[in-house]
This record gives structure tokens, sequence and C-alpha cells, in this order.
């Protein structure tokens, strides 16, 4: 640019009188800084004062990272480069922010300009919980995609099965809690998800938390999100929990039996004033979600040991839907198992694509200690060993191949003593029985039963105390 131009875009400049470009920059809407080509400040609007929590006056003439935690405007004078939509951690909370070089007629740098993307304050918060939010669905997402293997739907044609799609499908139209019992394995999690894609809010997000996975030490910051600094070791910009990240769509409590009484309580107050405080926070966040619950334990057992809170029991079982185990199914065994086989297609491209009738009535002839969940496991290991394009007998487990010799059934549960002792067998028996499945792996075994691998050593531990006491005797 020539002089003449130069002399006549500053006499444009000086027309506007200086409280029109002093009024142009000085705006709640963008709240700028200025600084020089040293870096310090040269200019600090009073919105970003009040912003920041800062005293202007102190702040001219001092470098910019004295003066604000965080910032990267001092960047720009390093390359002259302007960064448009960046996120950084400022003021307390992430922000949107755009940081542009400021150049003479010549492009020579003279220092930079920050200021927001948005023409409020608390619209600038709004997006920031937009964002954290976006980012920790992304997050959650990714780590689901692929546990979900397409589980869509309700495999089965069977009566139990056509009483759950049907109670599934009216529990889709109401905005009700809804609770899911059943045995581990039953596809509880299946349940969940075809409800909520059969809902009006099938296009928001479908969270689940599996309660027998968290620590307890971590419940309220997981399921309530934290802010910067609540804790030792928490990320910088805070992290929403699963409340907010179902807000909109549906939350499933997975396990709800494992949940400590201190969160129970903190969950009630949740679901009566749908409102979350994040750990370490200082505003209440509206949430808006439809709270389904799954649990394998009988909660009515746990409320008489005080486990579990009456009233939350009754907040939650508004609307129960019991999944049925594989042994009520006999007859869509074939069908589920067909269908499973067709999943295991994508992780096992070299597995078969067909199951010998042979095989079909070993299948229906096994116990299923582990319902489904263990019958996945069973099409999976099969899928791996088997050299053709069909699964044979020889190429399923021992204990299905032999399920005359794999002991005690777990739908003929002993009938000596009262029904806790009743349990107790029971469960000794499908532990067992889901061990010997997996040859003794214990981190496998309580994958299928459902439960963390802590509580099942647990349960062990409990079974041989009582062994040892019953040889004692």
């Amino acid at each position: 640019m020539d002089d003449k131009h130069n002399d006549a875009y500053k006499e444009k400049l000086h027309n506007l009188g200086e409280e029109f470009i002093y009024g142009l920059i000085d705006n709640p809407y963008e709240c700028p800084i200025v600084i020089g080509e040293n870096g310090t400040i040269r200019f600090i609007s009073r919105y970003s004062q009040q912003f920041l929590g800062i005293d202007g006056k102190d702040a001219i003439g001092k470098h910019i990272t004295e003066v604000i935690n965080g910032t990267r405007l001092h960047e720009i004078l390093q390359d002259g480069k302007a960064r448009i939509g960046d996120t950084l951690y400022i003021g307390g909370r992430q922000q949107l922010i755009s940081r542009i070089p400021i150049k003479d007629t010549a492009g020579n740098l003279l220092g930079a300009v920050g200021k927001g993307m948005l023409n409020e304050v608390t619209r600038l918060w709004d997006l920031q919980r937009k964002i954290e939010l976006l980012d920790g669905q992304l997050e959650y997402y990714q780590k689901q995609l692929s546990q979900l293997k397409g589980g869509t739907d309700i495999i089965g044609e069977s009566p139990p099965i056509q009483e759950v799609k049907d109670k599934s499908l009216l529990a889709a139209k109401t905005a009700s809690n809804i609770l899911i019992t059943g045995e581990s394995g039953t596809g509880k999690e299946v349940i969940a998800y075809f409800i909520h894609q059969s809902s009006p809010r099938a296009s928001g997000p479908f969270i689940k938390v599996n309660c027998a996975a968290i620590p307890p030490d971590l419940f309220e910051s997981e399921l309530f999100g934290y802010e910067s600094g609540a804790f030792t070791g928490a990320r910088t910009e805070g992290k929403p929990g699963k409340f907010e990240m179902a807000h909109g769509g549906t939350i499933l409590l997975d396990e709800i039996g494992e949940l400590p009484l201190s969160m129970q309580a903190k969950l009630l107050r949740v679901l009566q004033e749908r409102t979350v405080d994040r750990l370490g926070g200082t505003k209440t966040i509206p949430v808006d979600f439809r709270l389904i619950a799954a649990t394998n334990r009988d909660l009515s057992e746990l409320i008489k040991e005080d486990k579990f809170r009456i009233d939350l029991y009754f907040r939650i079982n508004v609307f129960n839907i019991l999944a049925p185990s594989l042994r009520q199914m006999k007859d869509d065994i074939p069908l589920i198992a067909h269908h499973l086989l067709s999943q295991l297609k994508s992780e096992i491209s070299w597995g078969p694509s067909g199951i010998s009738k042979e095989a079909i009535e070993l299948l229906k002839g096994y116990a299923w200690p582990g319902n489904v969940r263990e019958l996945r496991n069973v099409m999976e290991k099969a899928s791996i060993i088997s050299r053709g394009n069909m699964i044979r007998p020889e190429d399923l487990p021992e204990q299905v191949r032999h399920c005359t010799d794999a002991g005690p059934r777990t739908d003929d549960p002993p009938l000596e003593g009262n029904l806790r002792q009743i349990l107790e067998e029971t469960e000794r028996k499908v532990i067992e029985n889901v061990l010997r499945s997996v040859q003794g792996n214990k981190t496998k075994a309580a994958e299928i039963l459902g439960m963390h691998r802590t509580s099942l050593y647990d349960k062990l531990n409990k079974i041989r105390s009582a062994s040892n006491v019953d040889r004692n005797n």
C-alpha cells in the first residue's frame, strides 16, 4: 500500500472519532485484550476485567502471562498467524476465543488482540458446557462403540421374549423410570437399549454406567462430574458426569444394587430435582434424562439388610421388566446362537457361518448358568477353533458337550433349607459352572457373570470359608 493510500486510510480512522473507536473495541460482546509486540498488555476492556476478576490499572504494562494464567495470546507474536475458534482454559473455565495479530499498513507486527467469539459471557459458559459434553460423549462413544456389537434388537420368538418386547414397547411410550431385573447375562442392557431406540429420545445419547465396575471413591465424580482442581489428579479442564452426558437421552444404571448407600441418597435427589452439582463446582446444572436401572440382585432383600433405600426403590421401580433366563426360552437358543455367530464374523472373519444340528441340540440341552453372555462366550471360542464352515459338537467346550456331567443343573435348585440357603447354594453352583466353562479364568468369569472382579473374589472367599466350615463340622 503506497503513502497516498496510507494517508487516506488514516484520515478515515480519524474521522470516526476517538470515542467511536473506543466504543468499537471496548464492548461486552468480545471482551478484547490487546498486547504489544513485547507481550505487555496495552489495552484491556472493562468487561474483560469483570470476567477475569482482575484490575485493569494494575494489568496495563505487565506481560500478559503475569496477569492471566493459561493465556496463549503471546504465542501469536512468534509467527504472526491468527488462531480462530480455539478453546482455552482461562479465568477458571474453558473459553472459545480468537487470537489475531495486529499489523501496520506495511505488514509489520505491532502486537496481538484476543477476544471472545460470543455476544454474552453467560452464553460463553453455556457453550463451554456443550463443548465439554460433546468431548465427553465422543470419548464415551468411542469406548462403547465396539461393545455395542449391533445389539439393537431383542432376539427371540418364544412367549417370554415376546412378553419382554411388548412391555418394552409400552415402557418406551412413557417417561417413567424403568427397572429391569433378571439373572446375570440375560441381556438387560440390550432391553434397555431397545427401549431407548423405541422411545422419543432415540436421537439422544444412550449412556451406560456399570455400578459394579466403579470404585466407591469415584462414584460421585463419574456420575455428576467435577470442576478443575476438585481433587488430586482431576483434569485441568474438568469433566462432565454421566448424567450431564445423558442430557436429552437415556441413562442406564446397570447393577444398581451395587450402588453405595451414600450415592443412593444423592441419586434420589437428582431424580427428584433433575439437577446435578459437579464435584467442586458452584453451579447447579439442569439435566433432562430418562432413567433405566438394571440389577441381577433381589433389591427387596437388600432393603431388609439396610443396603438399599426403600424410597429409591419405589422411585426407580415404576415400570418393571423381567429379563428371562436362557433356560426359559430353549427354543430361541438356535436363533440367538446364529445371531451371535453373525455378529462375531466382524471380529473373526475366518470363522464359520453355520451351526450343525448336533451342536444345536447340545446347546439346547445345556443349563446356561451364564445365560446369553455365556452363550456368546461359547460361540466365540467355537468360532476360533472351528476348522470348517460349520460349528460341530467337537468345537464346543467340554461342559456343553457333556452337559449331564456338568454337575447339578442350575434350574433345579436344592429344596433343603430356607430361601437364603437355597439362593446361596444356587449362586455357588452358577459361579462354579461359569469358572469351569472358562477354565478357571476369573477375569473372564467375572465378565460373564456381569460383576466386578473384586466382587467375584469376595464371593469365592465366602464359598471357600463356608466349605471349610462344613468340613470341620
